[in-house]
């Protein structure tokens, strides 16, 4: 009987830490190529956009998951907490990104999808830093802001961001 425990003891622990390493190794950070301003390989009139969304000081529940960011309506892309991505961009004069993520609100803590629409527009041959900031709504729940920033600050912000996709192949650090 002992050894029947043991046993099943032993393949728990197995189970368990095969779980914990396949959650370490994914990666939810995924740029959709499809989308209708992502440059294809070869193209000559392109911007270089870094998307980058920093750590927060303490967990904040929902917020935490991937966030969801659109352009004119179309999927672009998915950006874990933590990471930065480069997306090779066509030009666009003007483009509404939204950024759609899940909160709690109320006194009940019910779930609510929160988007917010921003502004930007991207030329050819520049290079852009997004920042993608939460807000703290309290009761209201929390919303993310979408800023643009310079490199200096985009390079100090990268210091505690893991590059994901086409940002392991050019990392701000080596700008």
């Amino acid at each position: 009987m002992r050894e029947r425990c043991l046993l099943a003891c032993k393949w728990l622990m197995l189970c368990a830490s095969l779980q914990l390493v396949g959650c370490a190794s994914w990666n939810g950070t995924h740029v959709n190529a499809s989308n209708h301003l992502v440059s294809a390989p070869g193209e000559p009139l392109y911007a270089t956009v870094y998307f980058l969304r920093p750590l927060t000081e303490r967990p904040m529940g929902f917020p935490d998951n991937a966030l969801s960011i659109s352009l004119d309506g179309s999927q672009l892309l998915t950006l874990e907490k933590g990471d930065y991505t480069l997306i090779y961009m066509r030009p666009r004069v003007r483009t509404t990104m939204t950024v759609e993520n899940l909160t709690a609100v109320g006194p009940f803590w019910a779930t609510k999808k929160m988007d917010k629409d921003y502004q930007f527009g991207f030329s050819a041959g520049r290079t852009y830093f997004i920042v993608l900031d939460p807000v703290d709504g309290e009761f209201r729940g929390v919303y993310f802001t979408a800023r643009e920033v310079d490199q200096f600050t985009a390079k100090q912000l990268a210091q505690n961001l893991r590059p994901a996709g086409e940002a392991r192949k050019a990392p701000l650090d080596k700008l």
